[in-house]
């Protein structure tokens, strides 16, 4: 508790821990980092969200992957800083590539909708209410 008897634990929360492993390395997925929701964003404004859950080993846009991978490179570098775009690129098959992104994005969807529902939790909790 603070000094003033008011403490506001933002740990709480915190999403569930989610672990990949890739490459031969193991990566926390778990935060996102402000910077790479922001990256999403801007992402998500020049590409469908859509398009990125359905693209497959057949069906990929080379430019969305080059962009993409700037974001994953985001959320991996709090876990370990080797996992670079570059190193995704030059480590691994294609086909685990788009699944490990895709399992990363899961993540950023999840936030956004944890995040909605903690908004609500929050007023109801304020208000009193349940």
């Amino acid at each position: 508790m603070s000094e003033n008897g008011l403490l506001k634990d933002f740990d709480i929360l915190a999403p569930a821990k989610r672990i990949a492993r890739i490459g031969g390395e193991e990566i926390d997925v778990t935060i996102v980092p402000a910077r790479a929701a922001l990256k999403f964003i801007s992402f998500s404004k020049k590409y469908s969200v859509q398009s990125l859950e359905s693209m497959g080993q057949d069906s990929f846009d080379p430019g969305m992957i080059d962009d993409i991978l700037e974001v994953v490179e985001l959320v991996c570098k709090r876990s370990s800083v080797k996992i670079t775009k570059d190193w995704l690129l030059d480590n691994v098959d294609i086909k685990v590539l788009l699944e490990f992104v895709q399992y990363v994005f899961a993540g950023m969807k999840n936030v956004s909708s944890e995040e909605s529902s903690s908004r609500e939790e929050g007023k109801n909790l304020e208000s009193g209410t349940s």
